[in-house]
């Protein structure tokens, strides 16, 4: 009987204290150590076991946030979802997540070896935002037993996130802007977006589409080829890192050659925005306006909203600097061919080829300035009218550039240079050149102004009686123009040529003159036969 009494009473003392564990523990009862086990020196235990194996106490981690931020959802990320004992309305407030960098809070047991090894998924961003290193910041609460640690809450660090976002938008003019800035850089796309509240709990109505065309679809999947790009659309929600008000999205691009990118947002299935990018333009763009800058095209042809260069069978458009709404509207580019026939029979009633573009199929703005390049036919081309519509329809601005007139512009000056016609017979702002019975204007390096004022030419015969009768009693003919109607301005060089009438001719008076202002020069000489 003495031998049953001890054995019940060990057994009891040993139940006893082992309930009275249990009792301290709950509700975590399930890492219970028995008392051979040094329980007694803070942390020893979560050096050497798993304590908290299955996450029994992310429910109390929840608890904690949900009491001190009561009126928040709570963006929480978890290795393994353990939402399913707290109350139904609770849970509406913990979204589940995709993306541990969406999250404000991260539960993380007590375990060392539960540190993520490099993912793709939690190692997102350059410079690095690793889950590990912010596991390896004090957290902000913990959950307790044996004086060790089995659960532990880490907030986000937003620093952190803040120098990946202001990374970004110091590396280079962003690809597109729209609702987001997009930066293209270490082989994916950077969505940036500085007014960015996360979306409410549990909802995924923000969908962001990414659509990519390869420069040579045989690099498309098989399934996409008919297509004719690679779908990559994703779900704002799951996918972007949120932090004080603003986002940043990082998606990794395919390793083939791009041409264009589009990519936009729908919500609820209502496109928001959208953005057309045009890789291949963009590079031909940045390479031509080296060119332009390196002096390879020569001066613009044509100057106005944009200045216009030709080279070769190509024409260029460079406004510098450039804003997003300078390439809205729709360019105007008419080309009027030497030969009529050379036009496809259902133009040539109209008489010119009718080559309008959108900006950007054919042009990207880079920085702060626009660049696009059209390829003209390759015919013999007289003139060519360029210039923009405004969104109603109206011309924004237009320019005609005459190729024939340019040549003849330009023969007449090499002639000139070349001796052919002597030496000028008046020289002022322009020098004046007679040959053949008509009078030359020559002014290198001239200015668009110089042109812009109106010319004037008094005529004075040797004899009256040649005069029309309602000339006579002024004594002289008046032969003024506007430059554009005689002449031409090629590069930097303005020649005009006027035919003078067949009579001897006594003496000319040419100038240029601003109405109510007077004249901007005179000239007069002899006629010398």
């Amino acid at each position: 009987m003495a031998r049953r009494a001890l054995a019940y009473g060990i057994a009891g003392v040993g139940l006893l204290t082992t309930l009275t564990a249990m009792a301290a523990l709950h509700p975590h009862e399930y890492v219970y150590f028995n008392a051979l086990t040094d329980t007694k020196t803070p942390g020893a235990l979560a050096k050497r076991y798993d304590m908290d194996y299955w996450q029994m106490a992310d429910r109390q981690s929840l608890e904690y946030l949900l009491a001190r931020y009561p009126d928040d959802a709570l963006r929480v990320w978890m290795r393994n979802i353990n939402r399913q004992s707290l109350p139904q309305n609770v849970r509406e407030r913990i979204p589940v997540l995709d993306n541990p960098h969406t999250a404000d809070f991260y539960l993380w047991p007590a375990r060392d070896f539960h540190l993520p090894a490099a993912n793709p998924q939690e190692n997102f961003y350059y410079p690095r935002i690793e889950i590990k290193n912010i596991l390896e910041r004090p957290p902000i609460h913990s959950v307790r037993a044996y004086g060790s640690a089995i659960a532990l809450v880490y907030g986000k660090d937003t620093a952190a996130y803040h120098v990946a976002y202001q990374y970004y938008a110091a590396n280079g003019e962003p690809l597109a802007q729209a609702d987001f800035d997009i930066y293209a850089y270490d082989g994916a796309l950077h969505y940036l977006k500085p007014d960015c509240p996360p979306p409410a709990p549990n909802r995924a109505d923000r969908r962001i589409f990414l659509h990519i065309t390869p420069a040579d679809l045989a690099d498309l999947p098989a399934d996409s080829r008919e297509r004719g790009f690679e779908n990559h659309d994703f779900w704002l929600n799951n996918r972007a890192a949120f932090f004080d008000g603003k986002c940043i999205i990082r998606q990794p691009l395919p390793d083939y050659a791009i041409e264009r990118i589009a990519t936009g947002v729908h919500v609820n299935g209502e496109l928001i925005w959208r953005a057309d990018i045009n890789l291949a333009a963009r590079a031909a763009a940045q390479a031509v306006h080296a060119r332009i800058r390196a002096g390879d095209y020569g001066p613009p042809v044509a100057q106005s909203d944009f200045d216009v260069y030709l080279r070769g069978n190509s024409v260029a458009y460079l406004k510098e600097p450039c804003a997003e709404s300078d390439a809205d509207a729709r360019f105007i580019l008419h080309i009027t061919p030497s030969a009529p026939a050379d036009l496809p029979s259902d133009r040539r009633e109209r008489g010119f080829a009718n080559m309008d573009f959108r900006f950007a199929e054919r042009g990207a703005r880079i920085d702060d300035k626009c660049v696009a390049v059209r390829e003209l036919p390759d015919y013999p081309i007289a003139s060519i009218a360029i210039g923009q519509k405004t969104t109603l329809g109206y011309p924004e601005w237009r320019a005609d550039i005459d190729l024939a007139a340019r040549a003849a512009a330009q023969s007449i000056y090499d002639n000139i240079t070349a001796g052919a016609y002597g030496p000028p017979v008046a020289q002022s702002r322009f020098d004046l050149y007679l040959r053949d019975n008509a009078l030359t204007y020559l002014k290198t390096p001239c200015a668009e102004a110089d042109a812009h004022a109106r010319f004037f030419l008094h005529i004075t015969p040797d004899d009256p009686d040649d005069l029309p009768p309602d000339r006579r009693e002024r004594g002289f003919a008046n032969l003024d123009f506007h430059f554009p109607d005689h002449g031409i301005r090629a590069s930097d060089i303005c020649v005009a040529t006027i035919d003078l009438p067949d009579y001897p001719l006594d003496r000319v008076s040419a100038g240029q003159f601003v109405s109510g202002e007077g004249s901007l020069w005179r000239v007069e000489f002899p006629v010398l036969r």
